[in-house]
């Protein structure tokens, strides 16, 4: 058993915009730099610190005005099944609710079996499936825990 992190322990803050991104934490999640510069600009970027130290990060897309959308989400690995992914869910979800938003969207692989599973513990239900997403988008096959990434899975939550 992995114990939790006390949330006292773990500050969730917006990151200043003239604060360097956190980008060892943001390819965790997506590996393609490009990728990450083409929404990040446009996104509320939440960092989960303990002390100094940042250990998380969450990035917000607004979509349309009722929808928005966690682009980007990690924990480093030493900091995981702490509870610190669920604290940055919780605040992207009373942010969003905040600022108007009716759903909180998130997109994952079908091997994403992790977070598909978070994502489910947290209120998020399967809402669509882009079929063969990773494989129409991708050059080269990637593989997520042994599993090969093919769909994207659609995940929504009301808020």
């Amino acid at each position: 058993m992995h114990p939790t992190i006390p949330a006292e322990q773990i500050l969730i803050e917006q990151l200043p915009e003239e604060a360097a991104l956190p980008m060892d934490l943001l390819e965790l999640a997506e590996p393609d730099v490009n990728a990450i510069a083409e929404y990040i600009n446009y996104c509320i970027v939440l960092v989960a610190k303990k002390g100094e130290q940042v250990v998380g990060v969450l990035a917000l897309s607004p979509e349309t005005k009722e929808r928005t959308e966690i682009r980007n989400i990690a924990v480093l690995p030493a900091f995981r099944k702490k509870g610190i992914a669920r604290q940055l869910l919780q605040e992207a979800c009373s942010r969003a609710s905040r600022l108007g938003y009716q759903v909180l969207q998130v997109c994952t692989s079908n091997a994403g079996i992790r977070q598909l599973k978070v994502y489910q513990q947290f209120g998020f239900e399967l809402t669509d499936v882009r079929w063969n997403y990773y494989v129409e988008h991708f050059p080269e096959p990637i593989l997520e825990d042994g599993i090969l990434r093919r769909h994207q899975m659609v995940l929504s939550r009301l808020l």
